[in-house]
């Protein structure tokens, strides 16, 4: 994903600064999902990788779902995905990637095609 700001759930922002940050996350997808040309899913596994500053600190990547979150609304909106309920997606799943030696913590997103629903 582009490199910017991240929505943890351990931020404390004025609603109207959280809804701005929501909005660039799902455009920021949504963009990225049409300039790979990522094809239309019925049925979808999503994984996201943490990649967090270089830090002897104990990182918890789900706290780093609002961010996931508005990134899937962003596949939806792009048509990736039909919507983001069980129907159609398993996750956010998050993971832990390796640090980032220069700048903020980052994220990837892993898109897996799934066959088969869950039940």
């Amino acid at each position: 994903m582009p490199y910017g700001d991240l929505l943890s759930s351990n931020h404390r922002l004025h609603h109207m600064a959280e809804h701005r940050l929501k909005k660039r996350l799902r455009q920021e997808a949504a963009l990225t999902a049409r300039a790979r040309r990522l094809p239309r899913l019925e049925w979808a596994a999503v994984y996201y990788v943490l990649h967090p500053r270089l830090s002897t600190r104990k990182r918890d990547p789900r706290n780093w779902a609002p961010t996931a979150k508005a990134y899937v609304d962003g596949l939806v909106d792009v048509g990736l995905l039909p919507d983001d309920n069980s129907a159609h997606l398993l996750g956010p799943y998050p993971k832990m990637g390796p640090p980032v030696m220069t700048g903020s913590t980052r994220i990837s997103r892993v898109i897996a095609k799934t066959t088969a629903q869950s039940s």
